[in-house]
């Protein structure tokens, strides 16, 4: 049955470099480690934005990140997987922690631009967003937190 999904994304930089995890659930022949995917996941119920952009970093890395502004959003309609997606995705930082891999994510790296999109020519990537984000990071694309308003 087809699904409409609301997720939260981070790019986290260091010294060039971009934080990423590899995921289990989608491992293929191709990628017998598994897919690669930015610290990301879908929203739950009665959680901000940030709030999940937040969680979802720490219990895929282990590391605590604070969202500082919003890249882009990012909406793929139709998927192979029948589902409707809208990615929010936020430049992050890390404030704390220690990077702990878990049977889910057993890897945690930072990557060069050259090496996700490597990645993307060989479907190694968990999502068709990520390089766009990427880039539109690279070239400054940034808008305040502040452009999300959050209605309690």
């Amino acid at each position: 049955m087809p699904q409409i999904n609301v997720a939260c994304s981070n790019i986290v930089e260091q010294d060039g470099k971009f934080l990423f995890v590899t995921e289990t659930k989608e491992i293929t022949t191709d990628f017998p480690e598994g897919r690669y995917s930015l610290p990301a996941g879908k929203l739950e119920f009665g959680e901000t934005i940030l709030e999940g952009a937040m969680r979802e970093a720490l219990e895929e890395t282990g590391l605590n990140v604070q969202p500082k502004k919003l890249v882009g959003i990012y909406q793929r309609p139709r998927s192979r997987v029948d589902t409707n997606t809208t990615v929010f995705v936020f430049h992050s930082e890390v404030t704390g922690g220690t990077p702990t891999p878990s049977y889910k994510h057993p890897q945690i790296l930072y990557l060069t631009l050259d090496q996700v999109l490597e990645l993307e020519t060989r479907n190694g990537l968990t999502a068709k967003y990520i390089p766009h984000a990427l880039r539109d990071y690279l070239a400054g694309q940034s808008y305040a937190l502040e452009t999300i308003r959050i209605i309690k």
